[in-house]
């Protein structure tokens, strides 16, 4: 009884490694890696679960372990001293969060909370053996960071030196860009689940954001059906995100907003 209680369970342990070797392999952390590597942090990941508003890691703890998030979203979120959120990031499936502990042991430079359920692979510390020895995901790892950082000082740049509705446009058609529509001329985005959320993507108050999208809506620039967003000129559109015009003639309007 107890033998076949044991094959039982060794091989569904196989098969939840197999199933987990199949998500890093798809994933783009892992893209270009030995199989050697993929197949180690598969036998020492273990599957974690975290329900809406759970928080994988908090600014300031130890960088003692990476992940990859398998479904679900978790946000890169930094607060203020009253209170104020800054999501600085998402992180969607077959992306990892916290891979700078590869490179380093500095603690963590941001909080990471999930926004509805999710499910990521966490590789701790003592397994990085195999990682850090292995010249394919150390350069893996800094080609991420280097996106990052230019995703980073994109973001950086739109914050600082755009208004309300440039921030809010630029952040929409990058939105729209990720999403790779279907048809060129099908112009819509996927809002996340909440205007908080967004207000927070832009650093912008929730009533001012919402403002804001009333008034294209009313201008005929959008229209909205539940959390798609479908843009109807885009290249006006572009004009607010200030990203250049190709219509002749266009005018962008100034002022608005600051924040």
């Amino acid at each position: 009884m107890g033998s076949g209680r044991s094959r039982v369970r060794v091989a569904d342990d196989g098969e939840a490694e197999a199933l987990r070797g199949r998500q890093l392999a798809a994933s783009a952390f892992f893209e270009g890696v030995p199989e050697r590597v993929v197949r180690h942090v598969a036998r020492h990941a273990v599957e974690r679960r975290v329900e809406d508003g759970d928080t994988l890691f908090f600014k300031g703890d130890p960088g003692d372990f990476i992940a990859v998030v398998t479904a679900g979203h978790l946000y890169k979120i930094l607060y203020g001293p009253e209170g104020q959120e800054l999501i600085v990031d998402s992180i969607g499936p077959g992306e990892s969060v916290g891979e700078t502990a590869l490179l380093d042991q500095g603690r963590r430079s941001f909080t990471t909370v999930a926004y509805g359920p999710a499910t990521v692979l966490v590789l701790a510390r003592r397994h990085f053996g195999a990682l850090v020895a292995e010249p394919a995901m150390i350069e893996r790892a800094y080609a991420v960071l280097c996106a990052r950082l230019r995703r980073a000082v994109d973001s950086l740049e739109t914050m600082c030196l755009h208004r309300l509705e440039s921030r809010l446009a630029r952040h929409l058609l990058n939105r729209m860009d990720d999403a790779s529509p279907a048809a060129p001329d099908r112009f819509e985005v996927t809002l996340p689940p909440t205007q908080s959320i967004l207000a927070a993507m832009i650093n912008a108050s929730r009533p001012k954001l919402n403002a804001q999208l009333q008034r294209w809506h009313r201008a005929g620039l959008v229209s909205r059906r539940r959390n798609t967003l479908r843009i109807n000129d885009i290249d006006l559109f572009r004009c607010k995100a200030q990203l250049g015009c190709r219509c002749a003639g266009t005018v962008v309007a100034r002022g608005g907003d600051r924040a």
